[in-house]
């Protein structure tokens, strides 16, 4: 169960969805139900208020996110860390922020735009289910269809391959198989291109035009032997069969591959090649196309995949893209020098924005305000 769960219910603000979660939890088992009493007993007690090393290794556990580093080093470096404590989740409306212009309407959702190949627009969403020949679309995710041996033939004597398009907006994430069995999340404001089958004998290409994708590439070997390939304007990732995220904003100067596992090979436009071994990522500078490799947590790379926020050393101006994708809303600066400031730490995805920012400045002599969709920062 999700702890937020527990501290909303001693806070009175449960929605009755989560309300019906929290009563099943909590009539599971009398462990529980201790649990409970312990938390809501000893919520102001200093064992709570101050072990914020024991909070922050409590939520990497929930995120399966694991570090080398500690949050002394944290610390020692500088950096200022969000502070997941139990004092911060008992007041979730911190005294600095101007509540007055927070609305409630800012949130996280699932929606994407299916293009066909003649251009046709439809709009996927969880309360938009759709099945026919190709593909099957429902919740938050759509999946095609694996031709049968009479239209493979048919296939492999077209004149030209049939592409789809999938675009996730601002606040928007989506999950796709292709026809090959291979799995792409897609996240907010991203676009991929692909075919709606593949030719057999022929590599398995899809484009990823912007934004961050992670893919579980179908194996070679279920495929007669084809490789997969992921192109953006600038590089293309070779494959057999692997996991790896690509993320390629088109505002960042960076095109960053991180493998989870698997092997692959990284070739930008000047035909300069990287391999990948897992817990390895590339870089790619969009202005001087020079390529970096270092060692880095994969699996961390992909949190938003499993619902989460990770930081780590990031600076608030990155972090801001971050939210400014996933929440559709528009974050400016009354101070530059406040771009620069670092952060550590892991949030649910699932949390309202406010939550968020109140856990940044929570930590800061820095300040927002909300109003409508627009988020400004001030010291």
């Amino acid at each position: 169960m999700e702890f937020f769960l527990i501290i909303k219910k001693i806070n009175n603000t449960l929605s009755e969805e989560e309300k019906i979660a929290f009563d099943k939890w909590y009539s599971e088992s009398e462990k529980h139900r201790a649990y409970f009493k312990s938390v809501q007993e000893n919520k102001n007690s200093k064992k709570y208020l101050f072990d914020k090393e024991k909070n922050w290794k409590a939520i990497k556990g929930k995120a399966n996110i694991k570090k080398k580093t500690t949050w002394k080093y944290y610390a020692a470096a500088a950096s200022i860390a969000l502070l997941f404590s139990i004092s911060y989740l008992f007041n979730p409306i911190n005294e600095k922020v101007n509540t007055a212009e927070i609305t409630t309407d800012v949130g996280y959702n699932n929606k994407a735009i299916l293009t066909l190949d003649d251009g046709k627009e439809i709009l996927l969403s969880k309360d938009h289910k759709i099945e026919n020949a190709l593909f099957k679309s429902e919740d938050k995710s759509i999946a095609y269809k694996k031709a049968n041996t009479k239209q493979s033939e048919e296939i492999a004597t077209q004149p030209e391959i049939i592409y789809n398009y999938l675009t996730t907006k601002k606040g928007g994430e989506f999950s796709l198989t292709l026809a090959d069995g291979t799995k792409v999340w897609l996240n907010s404001e991203s676009k991929l291109k692909y075919p709606v089958s593949f030719i057999k004998g022929q590599p398995r290409t899809v484009e990823l035009i912007y934004g961050e994708a992670y893919f579980e590439v179908s194996s070679s070997k279920k495929n007669s032997g084809d490789g997969f390939n992921v192109l953006n304007s600038l590089q293309r990732v070779s494959v057999l069969g692997t996991h790896f995220n690509v993320k390629a904003y088109p505002e960042d100067h960076l095109i960053t591959t991180s493998l989870i596992e698997g092997k692959v090979l990284v070739e930008n436009n000047e035909k300069i090649k990287m391999y990948l071994e897992p817990n390895e990522e590339i870089t790619l500078n969009v202005l001087t196309l020079e390529m970096q490799k270092k060692e880095v947590n994969a699996k961390e790379k992909i949190s938003w995949v499993k619902g989460y926020f990770s930081f780590d050393n990031t600076s608030l101006l990155e972090i801001t893209k971050t939210l400014s994708r996933c929440y559709d809303v528009d974050i400016s600066f009354e101070d530059e020098k406040i771009k620069d400031l670092r952060f550590n730490g892991v949030l649910s995805k699932k949390q309202d924005i406010k939550f968020v920012l109140d856990a940044i400045i929570n930590t800061t002599d820095i300040t927002y305000e909300i109003e409508n969709r627009k988020i400004k920062f001030r010291k």
